[in-house]
């Protein structure tokens, strides 16, 4: 029995197949397909956050994440934290009402998306203060940048439009028109950027020269966030409505792959080694992190004690922990698969006994 399927069989798999041979029941016992599943979660860690914490990131180093408190309005906007511990450290204060944010290729800018201002802010780390902001469409909210770190894109969630930034400069290079409500956004190496609009079950695909190519393709019920795979083969897109995630081929730009997640998964990532995807899930009645295996599409899901809509995720280097956001509790959470490292007892005794606002139960 290979040790995949040994691990599988802990959680239900089936391993012999018993079938009939001239009237007599016979169990084979060569080894048989079985799935993967991923691993079980656990919160290891858990820290305050500033009001309605939306986006999370992790610094280039690894070593801090950033999360942004969309309920905290001209200060105190930004949360910094130990990566490894969640130990504070710090706060930035930005003007406006920040929705996400982006940190330069060298780790030494935040971008953030200003939902009241309209404009996105470059902020220095180092000196804490705003450097430069740039007029975009009516609310922004998600951010891409092209991976040489000179293009900056801006999706306006009430434009219906993408503001193309050249960095260096931090003049708007164009207006890209979207779909309803455009949410989760990518760019790829090749020069592709991805555009899922929320509210128009469709996908924009913006390519060539000065992005002058289009294409716009059907997508699921409420298409929230998009993530490449490592390779860029695969284009990931959580689906809101249907607590679904998708996996969209590339080249032929259809539907290879489903699988069933936890309930309204809001954002997703993916681990540097491709194989698992994981999903911030806001809806209530599983208000979780899930995780889908895609070697084989089998899916886990963990819901997280005391978290109250889960909001960002971030997944780590080693693709076995992601931080995630709860939007409604004003908590960052530390979640990795059992036996990973952090401190599991001290995090679920400090979740013990909050009260989650009874509108939302």
């Amino acid at each position: 029995m290979s040790a995949r399927c040994s691990a599988a069989t802990k959680h239900g798999a089936l391993l012999a197949l018993t079938t009939l041979v001239v009237g007599v029941l016979v169990t084979i016992s060569e080894e048989t397909p079985c799935a993967a599943y991923p691993p079980p979660l656990e919160l290891q860690e858990v820290a305050d956050t500033g009001s309605m914490p939306k986006g999370v990131i992790i610094s280039p180093d690894g070593d801090k994440i950033y999360v942004t408190n969309f309920g905290q309005a001209n200060g105190k906007n930004v949360s910094v934290y130990d990566a490894h511990t969640l130990a504070p450290q710090g706060t930035l204060v930005v003007p406006g009402n920040v929705v996400e944010s982006l940190l330069s290729t060298d780790g030494k800018t935040l971008y953030v998306s200003n939902f009241e201002k309209n404009v996105v802010q470059f902020l220095d780390i180092e000196k804490k203060r705003i450097v430069r902001e740039v007029k975009t469409g009516a609310h922004p909210k998600i951010l891409a940048l092209t991976h040489d770190g000179n293009t900056l894109f801006a999706a306006n969630w009430n434009g219906n439009s993408v503001t193309q930034i050249d960095v260096p400069t931090g003049k708007v290079v164009r207006t890209l028109p979207a779909g309803a409500q455009p949410r989760g956004m990518v760019a790829s190496t090749d020069g592709h950027l991805y555009i899922a609009n929320f509210n128009g079950e469709s996908i924009d695909i913006y390519y060539g020269a000065e992005y002058k190519e289009h294409k716009r393709i059907s997508a699921c019920r409420i298409p929230r966030h998009l993530v490449l795979s490592p390779d860029e083969k695969t284009l990931y897109i959580s689906c809101y409505h249907d607590s679904m995630l998708h996996a969209l081929d590339t080249s032929s730009l259809e539907i290879v792959h489903t699988a069933h997640i936890g309930s309204s998964p809001k954002s997703i990532d993916v681990s540097p080694d491709g194989r698992y995807v994981y999903s911030a899930d806001y809806g209530a009645q599983t208000n979780s992190v899930s995780v889908v295996d895609t070697t084989d599409w089998t899916a886990r899901v963990y819901p997280i004690p005391g978290m109250d809509h889960g909001s960002g995720i971030a997944v780590t280097k080693d693709g076995q922990h992601a931080y995630v956001t709860g939007w409604y509790d004003n908590h960052v959470y530390l979640v990795g698969f059992e036996g990973t490292g952090g401190h599991p007892d001290a995090a679920l005794a400090k979740v013990q006994g909050w009260i989650r606002r009874p509108k939302h139960d």
